[in-house]
């Protein structure tokens, strides 16, 4: 394994003379577009996520098993389409896969409404549904990551990631939230149908991006991959397999994915036994488990802040080692403090202090990962790094919901934080904690690239 020249890691010096001026992101029109329909997006996804193994616990009370299948479910269309995805997020303007994720979930979630409304919510109703969302979700998300970078230079990722990620995180704290209250005051049908209007309001919203240009060009020039260029550049690197091998033959890349990973599996987990724990053992509404879930984006948001207004004077590798080792032992208070604190604070702190320091990870971790593959095939790429870092997700939420069936809830959630810190850890070992700035890693993809003889 090539170990990484220190010379492109630490203190590397542009290699331009004169930088471009900044520019401010708000002021570039599909920037603007691209995130006022992704928050939409988001919220529709984070109330699905939360609202469908929830409704298993509390409308179908089945096991904490059939819970995890729910929600594991949405995770299994990573395995199937990711690589899939990422050749058409190369060959196709990313503008058309963003608009067919988004129609196809919130077609899936309004035909579920009218079926409830009808003949009442099953087991394999949400099953299927959860399979269709998950779908739209791997070619959303793929589209949408590659490209981001489309619209940014490699030095303004970070702070556009932070903006980002600022949305998704108000997302995952509205959407949980909102799904448990609305399951307790208006019922399942008009809770799905809020749910379908928010995918519909991403829709519109991505739809007034120019049908011809995707996210590969905007009106001031910004762009600089996708369209017939693009593609006419495409070459070698575009079967399947291509962002998949990349993904595992760059040191810094192939880390990055692992871990991520193995937080993802830890993660659903965590939160399929939480579920679990909160309504049989803690006995609290699906409302207030919800707000607890939804109240770590608050520290996602801070985190992602943060990161974004520090960005220039942190060390991007050493931000990303803490955020990712804080985001594990946050969850570890919770069960570790059970029988001292009562619930409701506790895991309120123990979610806050999760959210805020992988509100950091993720911005540096995204950033990295967009800068680092060749542009050329970054689709391919981006859904190689999905593919083996959410693949893990479905194992994770079927491995919450036995664990809570197996032992007591609260035992499951004390194992799962354990195991999720100690292998957060392995990232010391890693040479990405060596990477000074984000846009110093985008010599790491091109060196790669050269070396490399598909």
């Amino acid at each position: 394994m090539e170990a990484l020249p220190a010379v492109n890691l630490i203190n590397q010096s542009p290699a331009a003379p004169t930088a471009p001026p900044p520019r401010r992101l708000w002021a570039l029109p599909v920037f603007q577009k691209l995130f006022v329909g992704d928050a939409a997006a988001r919220v529709g996804y984070q109330v699905t996520l939360f609202l469908l193994p929830l409704l298993v616990v509390t409308r179908l009370h089945g096991s904490g098993s059939q819970a995890g299948l729910v929600s594991g479910s949405q995770f299994v269309p990573v395995l199937l389409f990711s690589l899939g995805a990422g050749v058409l997020a190369d060959r196709a303007p990313t503008r058309r896969l963003i608009l067919a994720g988004t129609l196809a979930r919130g077609a899936a979630l309004g035909a579920l409404g009218l079926m409830c409304a009808l003949t009442g919510v099953t087991f394999w109703a949400l099953l299927a549904t959860a399979f269709v969302v998950g779908t739209g979700s791997v070619v959303y998300d793929v589209g949408y990551q590659a490209g981001i970078p489309s619209l940014l230079r490699p030095e303004e990722l970070t702070r556009g990631n932070a903006l980002l990620q600022s949305s998704n995180s108000v997302s995952q704290m509205a959407g949980p939230a909102l799904a448990g209250v609305l399951v307790q005051q208006v019922g399942l049908p008009l809770s799905l149908t809020l749910a379908t209007a928010l995918f519909v309001g991403a829709f519109a919203a991505f739809w007034l991006l120019p049908l011809e240009q995707g996210l590969a060009s905007d009106d001031t020039g910004a762009g600089s991959r996708g369209g017939a260029g693009g593609r006419a550049t495409a070459g070698r690197g575009r079967s399947a397999l291509a962002g998949l091998r990349f993904t595992l033959g760059c040191r810094p890349l192939r880390d990055l994915c692992v871990q991520s990973g193995l937080f993802n599996l830890h993660e659903e987990a965590f939160l399929t036994a939480f579920l679990v724990y909160g309504v049989r053992a803690a006995h609290l509404t699906a409302g207030t488990i919800g707000l607890l879930i939804g109240f770590g984006s608050i520290g996602t948001l801070l985190g992602s802040a943060a990161a974004g207004r520090l960005a220039d004077r942190r060390h991007a590798g050493r931000s990303l080692v803490v955020g990712l080792v804080g985001a594990s032992a946050g969850f570890l208070i919770g069960p570790l403090l059970s029988s001292h604190v009562p619930t409701i604070p506790l895991y309120g702190t123990a979610f806050l202090l999760n959210g805020f320091a992988l509100g950091q990870y993720n911005v540096y971790a995204v950033s990295m990962r967009q800068a680092i593959p060749p542009k050329r095939f970054l689709g391919s790429a981006t859904a190689g790094y999905r593919l083996v870092s959410l693949g893990l997700a479905p194992v994770g939420s079927l491995l919450g919901g036995w664990l809570a069936d197996r032992l007591t809830a609260g035992s499951a959630l004390y194992v799962i934080a354990v195991s999720m810190t100690v292998t957060s850890l392995l990232i010391l070992a890693s040479p990405i904690r060596r990477i000074r700035r984000v846009e110093d890693a985008s010599a790491l993809g091109g060196r790669h690239h050269d070396d490399d003889s598909d």
